[in-house]
């Protein structure tokens, strides 16, 4: 194996696999988009999967120890109680008849697959990032208090996710997106990036000071830090809360996480 991980990792990838009974399974990937992909064995499955790419930057110790949190989260309450997101195609046109005149006016700038690509990436990146920053939230938490080591690659990391979500206020990008998601994403965002600066003791907010965002996603900010709870059940509660918030409540469906698809080892 190429991928050498530094001690605060490897020491979470050990609490994983004492957690769970299983251990890891290392797979190198030179198509990656990303530098790493962690993937949560199911009960047919003998291995949690790492699938990394072989060409990575330093942060991938960041996104490794992040992804195991979500793990960890998941196995602190009773399987029974183990649900994730999923969407499918009667989710999807639920969330695209919302956004219909916008696809309308698009489909007069863009070619068919251009906007069929842009519909996809659309859908599945805003219910990613609602099912997504909650807990995510509240792992950078974990690992900056409990993982000192860590904290050099965990703030270049989400320095780059910063750097990723202030090109999104960019006029380019919204102009070729809904406005009901362009205006969820950037205001998920914006209470993202104010929660981890009270906690980390850094202003990553300074870019939306003069945007339309900043009212909003402080009254999201409030919501989220006056009412998580620290726990698995505590995500899902929080994303329904932000589900409720942006009104996409029906833009996916809680399942069982063994009854997801049997191909979920094969997929990104």
């Amino acid at each position: 194996m190429s991928l050498e991980l530094i001690s605060a990792t490897q020491q979470i990838l050990k609490k994983v696999e004492d957690l769970t009974n299983k251990k890891f399974q290392f797979v190198e990937r030179k198509d990656l988009p990303t530098y790493a992909t962690v993937k949560m064995a199911r009960k047919n499955m003998e291995s949690h999967i790492i699938t990394y790419k072989a060409e990575h930057d330093e942060i991938i110790h960041h996104i490794i120890a992040h992804e195991c949190g979500h793990i960890i989260r998941m196995h602190g309450v009773p399987e029974e109680k183990r649900v994730i997101p999923m969407t499918n195609e009667q989710t999807k046109m639920k969330a695209l008849q919302e956004v219909d005149d916008d696809i309308q006016r698009l489909s007069t700038l863009l070619t068919a697959e251009e906007l069929r690509q842009l519909i996809n990436m659309w859908y599945e990146g805003l219910v990613r990032q609602l099912t997504n920053v909650p807990p995510d939230l509240m792992i950078e938490k974990w690992l900056y208090n409990e993982y000192p080591d860590l904290r050099t690659y965990q703030l270049k990391s989400i320095q780059k996710q910063h750097k990723e979500a202030i090109q999104a206020l960019s006029d380019e990008v919204r102009k070729i997106t809904p406005k009901k998601i362009y205006d969820a994403s950037n205001v998920m965002n914006y209470a993202f990036f104010r929660i981890l600066g009270f906690h980390f003791g850094i202003n990553f907010v300074k870019p939306y000071n003069n945007s339309r965002y900043l009212n909003s996603g402080k009254k999201l900010t409030k919501i989220t830090e006056e009412n998580y709870v620290d726990s698995y059940e505590g995500d899902v509660q929080m994303i329904n809360r932000w589900a409720d918030y942006f009104h996409l409540n029906h833009w996916f469906q809680w399942t069982d996480f063994q009854d997801i698809p049997d191909n979920y080892s094969d997929q990104r």
